[in-house]
């Protein structure tokens, strides 16, 4: 296939871990024609296979080679795309993007101050590494002349959390998309006489797991027939997160009603194949944080796109893409909430959602292809810019 060759030069910075955002980045901009490098920093300094002397050497030698490498490639490049989740490597970017006036795109994904900080406690919060990754973020979103976003909800979020200024015309939202398997499948389950109730996430407090046991022994305490599945694991490092969960549910007498699974995933799509046959109704986000209140969380879209009708809790920043009374069912995070709504659903007495247009609406919005041409958009303004500087 011919392919006709862009001008302009974009080099991409940062580690991959295996993220789909930015596979899905390295296509289109291949695809596109762009001229493209990349540096992982990473391949330098992490130790691989090889275990004779010369490579170990070696990567003794040249564990910094990949700033050296970065600010050759930016005297090159016009322009220079930190990659999703990759923050902490954000100082350096700065330094030569500015030294080489080439423009700078940020595409955060996350807050990584927010997410291991305050939400997964895994950094103390008065510790040098977390005022370091405070740094990191402000700098980030402060110094880039275009952000990439998931959604504009979550930024203004960031805007008071960290106390900054952010230019509008500068803000590209690309919201977050699932992989085509999932668009692939067709939600089949047949309602039995008892609703079938499925989560799937990380444990941690602030996904509400707490809140969502509590109003399953509200159900089951009123009679209520169900079963619920929760396809979690905890954190690394914090493997109590599932004992906890386990001791929770024996607790409140949920044993026989409740289990605590890890043998299904979305990684060799076993889990959402299993979903679309046996799940009646898929949870949501139910955490009393900050954060849970100002994120479109992944496993509603991961629903949605697989057509299963969902409960999550009310927050504003769903309605930045959705109708909350017509697209999906949403409640306050309350254990007496939850339960009520899902009263509601089991009686089948709540508002109908059409899913199917649900679906619809979802994999048009949140889909690969309005990120590459969001990708495509903040590009082409980065090249006006370069020629109007000229």
């Amino acid at each position: 296939m011919s392919i006709n060759k862009k001008r302009l030069k974009v080099l991409l910075y940062g580690n991959f871990f295996g993220a789909y955002r930015s596979q899905n980045l390295v296509k289109y901009l291949l695809d596109a024609g762009y001229r493209l490098s990349i540096i992982s920093p990473e391949f330098y300094y992490e130790r691989g296979e090889k275990k004779d002397i010369i490579s170990k050497m070696l990567r003794v030698i040249f564990s910094a080679y990949y700033l050296i490498d970065l600010f050759l490639k930016a005297a090159l490049a016009d322009v220079i795309y930190l990659l999703p989740l990759n923050s902490e490597l954000i100082r350096p970017v700065v330094w030569a993007s500015r030294l080489f006036k080439t423009k700078l795109v940020v595409e955060m994904y996350i807050s990584a101050y927010d997410t291991l900080v305050r939400e997964k406690q895994e950094v103390p919060i008065d510790s040098a590494a977390a005022k370091k990754l405070w740094r990191d973020d402000v700098l980030a979103l402060s110094a880039a002349d275009h952000i990439v976003h998931l959604a504009r909800y979550e930024l203004n979020y960031w805007k008071e959390l960290f106390n900054i200024t952010l230019v509008k015309d500068n803000v590209w939202i690309a919201p977050l998309f699932c992989e085509p398997v999932l668009t692939r499948l067709s939600y089949s389950a047949v309602r039995g006489d008892r609703l079938r109730i499925c989560w799937w996430g990380t444990l941690i407090p602030s996904h509400g797991i707490s809140n969502i046991l509590k109003a399953l022994q509200i159900l089951h305490a009123d009679g209520i027939p169900f079963s619920c599945q929760l396809f979690g694991i905890p954190p690394k490092g914090r493997e109590q997160l599932a004992e906890d969960c386990r001791d929770e549910i024996k607790a409140l007498g949920l044993n026989d009603l409740v289990s605590l699974r890890k043998d299904l995933t979305f990684g060799d799509s076993s889990l959402p194949e299993y979903l679309v046959n046996n799940c009646d109704l898929a949870l949501g986000l139910f955490g009393d944080t900050e954060k849970a209140g100002a994120t479109i969380p992944n496993k509603l879209i991961e629903a949605l796109t697989l057509g299963i009708p969902s409960l999550t809790m009310t927050t504003s920043s769903l309605e930045e893409f959705f109708d909350l009374e017509v697209d999906l069912w949403t409640c306050e995070t309350t254990p007496e909430a939850i339960a009520s709504t899902m009263k509601q659903i089991s009686a089948q007495t709540i508002y109908q959602v059409d899913w199917i247009k649900t679906k619809e609406k979802v994999t048009q919005t949140f889909s690969v292809e309005n990120y590459c041409q969001t990708i495509g958009e903040v590009l082409n303004n980065a090249a006006t810019n370069i020629v109007h500087n000229r």
